[in-house]
């Protein structure tokens, strides 16, 4: 999923730092990273690994289908070691040998085939999930605002979003649904996927299907419309306070100041395109960039110029609304455009109330441990 964060970054508590490590050597330029003994992450006794295992198991069936020599990014170490799909195929073979079900196999698994190593610094840790508004596959008495798929014009791909939002694709682009209001339709296209709640009980899904840019024929680069986070606008504009700039206090600005909120909408002149996935199961999320549904509590998105998709990532950092440890195996599933570097990442929480809660306000400081899967298992 290439996600549009609206959230203005800001300063995060600080956790307890991990066991001392040791410094190995990296390529000029690739982020500083040091070897840990897996055994001694924070929290991997406790941690559930067999959940994890699951989602990298799918992840190895996605890498299966891809060419030896197919991408899956990374910097230094990780980009030698993982950054292509043909050096995966040792540890996914590895991990179909294992029961799906037995935490101790998949503990000791991951601790035989992969090296541990921390990446220096404090990461910033944040979340996502996948949101669900009322809407309608067809205009119909409260469901009035279009929620459009990407337009086949390429004249009018590039168009702003408040040109779209006047009607400059009415009967010009294909509508994937109608929402009751514009407030849910920009939230769902910032996090470009979500569930539409249909009258007569079902759920549609939807995911990205582009943005509004003009794609260069000849070197197929994009050129996009600017994109502006309007949490920082209602920062600046003393309408938020600098602690309380998260998914909820802007949702809930927008929706009791509807006078306002249109042309604050539209200060963001990029619009994300959504259109119909088809049937998949309730309790999977939608498919991430490596092809796979993501696993709440377990999907990971990173920058894949510096962390390979399909990488297992562990964790440790704090919930935001218990401030009890959070330290857990995840796998890099995902992209997201507002993430950058390699000590940042959003871990995907689902859907549903709790997932918006505590996605919503997970702002938190942590610490990163890529596992870099070994030419050979240990014994």
């Amino acid at each position: 999923m290439r996600l549009l964060w609206l959230l203005l970054l800001l300063a995060l508590p600080g956790c307890v730092p991990p066991s001392p490590v040791t410094a190995v050597n990296n390529f000029p330029g690739a982020p500083p990273i040091n070897s840990v003994p897996i055994n001694t992450l924070p929290g991997w006794a406790a941690d559930n690994t067999a959940a994890a295992l699951a989602a990298f198991v799918q992840s190895c069936k996605a890498i299966a289908l891809m060419p030896p020599d197919h991408s899956l990014g990374g910097d230094g170490i990780a980009q030698q070691a993982a950054g292509q799909a043909g050096l995966w195929l040792n540890a996914c073979n590895g991990a179909r040998d294992v029961a799906p079900s037995d935490p101790t196999a998949a503990k000791q698994y991951f601790e035989a085939y992969f090296t541990a190593y921390a990446i220096t610094g404090p990461a910033r840790i944040t979340g996502y999930f996948e949101p669900q508004y009322p809407g309608s596959k067809n205009p119909a008495p409260g469901f009035t605002v279009p929620l459009y798929a990407h337009p086949a014009d390429p004249e009018l791909a590039d168009l702003p979003r408040a040109a779209i939002d006047h009607n400059a694709l009415f009967r010009k682009a294909p509508v994937t649904a109608y929402l009751s209001n514009p407030v849910d339709a920009f939230m769902l296209q910032l996090y470009g996927e979500g569930r539409i709640l249909l009258p007569d009980g079902h759920t549609l899904r939807v995911g990205f299907d582009g943005q509004n840019c003009k794609t260069d024929p000849s070197t197929g680069a994009e050129d996009c419309q600017p994109y502006t986070p309007i949490g920082s606008l209602l920062l600046a504009n003393g309408d938020l306070a600098p602690n309380n700039v998260n998914f909820q206090s802007i949702y809930a600005w927008l929706i009791s100041h509807p006078a306002q909120a249109q042309t604050l909408m539209e200060e963001n002149a990029r619009y994300v395109f959504l259109k119909p996935l088809g049937g998949l199961p309730d309790d999977e999320g939608a498919p991430g960039t490596i092809g796979v549904p993501k696993t709440a509590g377990r999907s990971l998105a990173i920058d894949p110029a510096f962390i390979p998709l399909g990488m297992p990532v562990y964790l440790a950092t704090t919930d935001p609304s218990t401030g009890a440890p959070l330290d857990r195996l995840t796998i890099a599933q995902d992209t997201d455009s507002g993430i950058h570097g390699a000590a940042e990442a959003k871990l995907f929480f689902g859907t549903g109330p709790q997932a918006e809660a505590t996605a919503g306000s997970m702002q938190q400081s942590g610490q990163l441990f890529m596992l870099i899967p070994r030419p050979t298992p240990s014994s």
